[in-house]
């Protein structure tokens, strides 16, 4: 059922994508003949207006087939016939989709509740640092080797700087009053190189009202969309592994199923929308960002660009965004065959 449901998560996404492609692609007066969800053979047809609505076999994408584009046809009603702030319009508005989708996720998220670790502390592990420095539950921890502790995320970063069996000084406060303690940081049983000072964190919800809920959502998403642009810079550069840190669908769908059980799914939807949206913007056909990239070259050379050259981009996009395809692939079945976590640590 996990399954069933990581993979529904997956095509409302791209329902979501090609909808936005879709509804400004009517907004500003271009036909569209067909709105299919997949490709290969159609299980399922139904013309709604002048739209024919498709449910093919192969759940790898999705597409909003319009009058006049890569189908040769002019005139009135097609794509080509657009202004190129408008073609841009209808380009950009499936990544954009993407976002608002994101937003909206995340905006109901922190609307209904997310917990927050708080400095506070609500257990201690045997035979740690925390234990040996008669840390106790209701004990709040202020500083770490002198540095202010704002926050449990801050804490956490402190020692994260920190190996296992080092010295580390802590400042705690119990009843208004501060107290030093000190010791060596213990290992992780779950990860020998991470060092713990053996405390558990008391864990409170906040909620936050629409409006601040939406502006919280926007910040979460920016700074999601940094860290994945951060990210995709680092596989250019070779800094990081492709194998090791990508996943193709296999990957998506298993950690998509997994985090249905483990109630995480609503903020990886979030992300993979946010993911869906930039890796769409890639400027290679017939990737958005493509599309975008040849109207952009329309209006500095000050005519549209051949169809000849841009099938030849064409040809080489397919082929590249086949290859990444094949190489995620790959990575997700060397995953599975290694045991490797799809998401690393």
């Amino acid at each position: 059922m996990t399954f069933v449901l990581g993979i529904l998560g997956l095509i409302f996404l791209i329902v979501i994508h090609e909808l936005g492609h879709m509804l400004t692609a009517k907004a500003v007066g271009v036909r569209v003949p067909e709105f299919g969800i997949g490709f290969g053979p159609a299980i399922f047809k139904k013309k709604l207006g002048k739209t024919v609505y498709s449910f093919r076999i192969i759940l790898l994408g999705g597409f909003a087939k319009m009058a006049g584009m890569g189908d040769g046809e002019e005139g009135p009603g097609t794509y080509k016939s657009k202004s190129a702030w408008r073609r841009a319009a209808i380009i950009l508005a499936g990544p954009m989709a993407n976002v608002l989708a994101a937003v909206v996720i995340f905006t109901g998220i922190y609307m209904s509740g997310v917990p927050r670790a708080t400095n506070e502390i609500a257990g201690v592990v045997p035979n740690s640092l925390a234990s040996e420095a008669n840390i106790q539950e209701g004990d709040r921890i202020v500083s770490v080797d002198g540095k202010e502790a704002a926050n449990w995320e801050g804490f956490v970063q402190s020692v994260g700087q920190k190996e296992p069996g080092d010295r580390v000084e802590l400042v705690v406060e119990r009843g208004g009053e501060e107290r030093k303690v000190s010791g060596e940081l213990i290992a992780d049983p779950e990860n020998p190189g991470r060092a713990l000072v053996g405390v558990r964190p008391v864990v409170v919800e906040d909620s936050y009202g629409p409006f601040e809920a939406v502006g919280q959502a926007v910040g979460r998403c920016v700074e999601i969309t940094a860290t994945l642009g951060a990210f995709v810079g680092d596989l250019v550069t070779g800094e990081r592994s492709f194998v090791k840190n990508v996943s193709g669908p296999v990957g998506i769908t298993s950690v998509a199923s997994t985090s249905v059980s483990q109630g995480f799914f609503l903020p990886l939807l979030a992300i993979i929308s946010l993911n869906l949206a930039l890796f769409n913007l890639l400027p290679f056909l017939p990737l958005d960002g493509g599309h975008l990239f040849f109207i952009a070259a329309e209006k500095v050379i000050g005519r549209p660009v051949s169809e000849q050259t841009m099938g030849k981009f064409a040809a080489f996009g397919v082929a590249l965004v086949l290859m990444l395809f094949v190489f995620a692939t790959y990575a997700d079945l060397s995953k599975i065959l290694t045991g490797t976590p799809f998401i690393p640590e």
